[in-house]
Parts: structure tokens; C-alpha cells; sequence
């Protein structure tokens, strides 16, 4: 006898098709992200998509949350062993400097601020990325230097992938020493 128990059309295709969808947006944007896009990169039926997602924004959503959720883990990952400010302002140095260096990083992340600007149901998944990134650097510096330490971070993604200025390691180091002074800093072996 059969059974009525509906499973799933694969285990992992979830997993691909926000893989497809986040390649889809790398090559094409989210304005040139199509459902049949995304299912050809997957290696997936049409249909299928439809058996997960309920409309090209629900995938988006589930793309973007799945981006966003990676890149705060890779970010914490850069302060893992801090144990100190020079620690805290190297790992900041080397997070900002490999982050301005990532293709997918800038790209990925411009495109999900400018769907944010257009559709505020996204607004979300950036605001939990944004303070995710920022529970990081607050356990280290405190409050006012956690919010320029983000706002150095934004402009130098920008800035360095535009070429809109100099702002090679050194200059990052020196910009970072000159943001966090040692009364700024609350992390391990705080004074």
C-alpha cells in the first residue's frame, strides 16, 4: 500500500536552489534574476522551486538571509581569538581588508541594500545582518566605536571596490588605531 506521507523532491535542493539564486544574483543582479534562471543553474524542474518558495520574493528572502547569515559567521570568525586591542584591531584590519577584496561580498551585499531601499519586506534580513556584524565588534569595543567601526566598514567596501580613493592595508591599520583608543576597547585583558 502506498503511502500518503509527502516528502520532499530531494534532500539538499532546498540548499541548491539558494545556491542558483545567489549565483543568479553574482551574474545577473536581482533585477535580472529569473525563477527559470535560477532552476537551470540548480539543475532543477520549475516546479520545484514553487515547492519551496512561494513567489520569486520568498526566494530572494530565503537567498539573501542564507548570504547574510554566512557572511556574519565568517565575521566573527576574523575575532574568534582576540585577547586583546592589538588583537581586536588586527582581526578588524583583516576583516575589513579581505571584505573589500571579495567579490561576492560587495556584490551580494549592494544588491540586497538596494532591494532593502525598494521592497522593505527585506529590510529585515539586512537589519539582522547588519546588527549580527555589530554583536561581533560590541563584545570587543564599546558602543559609539562599534557603530564607526560599521560605518568604516560600509564605506571602505565601497570605496576600495570603486576605486575611489587609496586604501590599501596600511592605511586601514592606521585608520582603525586611530578609531579605537585603548579606553574604547572592553574586550579580554581590558584595562
Amino acid at each position: 500500500m502506498a503511502s500518503n506521507n509527502v516528502q520532499p523532491p530531494g534532500l539538499g535542493r532546498r540548499d541548491k536552489i539558494i545556491d542558483a539564486a545567489l549565483e543568479c544574483i553574482m551574474s545577473y543582479g536581482v533585477a535580472g534574476l529569473t525563477l527559470r534562471l535560477v532552476a537551470d543553474r540548480a539543475g532543477v524542474a520549475l516546479g520545484s522551486i514553487g515547492y519551496y518558495f512561494d513567489d520569486k520574493d520568498g526566494l530572494l528572502s530565503a537567498a539573501f538571509k542564507c548570504f547574510t547569515m554566512r557572511s556574519a559567521k565568517q565575521f566573527a570568525d576574523y575575532y574568534d581569538s582576540v585577547c586583546s586591542l592589538e588583537e581586536a584591531r588586527a582581526a578588524t584590519v583583516r576583516m575589513l581588508s579581505d571584505s573589500a577584496s571579495s567579490r561576492t561580498q560587495i556584490i551580494l551585499g549592494s544588491e540586497l541594500y538596494s532591494l532593502s531601499l525598494r521592497r522593505p519586506r527585506h529590510r529585515i534580513v539586512l537589519s539582522n545582518w547588519t546588527q549580527n556584524c555589530r554583536a561581533v565588534m560590541a563584545r570587543y569595543f564599546d558602543e559609539d566605536t562599534t557603530f564607526i567601526l560599521d560605518a568604516l566598514y560600509e564605506g571602505v567596501l565601497l570605496h576600495r571596490t570603486m576605486k575611489l580613493g587609496e586604501y590599501n592595508d596600511d592605511r586601514i591599520a592606521r585608520a582603525v588605531e586611530r578609531l579605537t583608543p585603548a579606553e574604547s576597547y572592553i574586550g579580554p585583558q581590558a584595562i
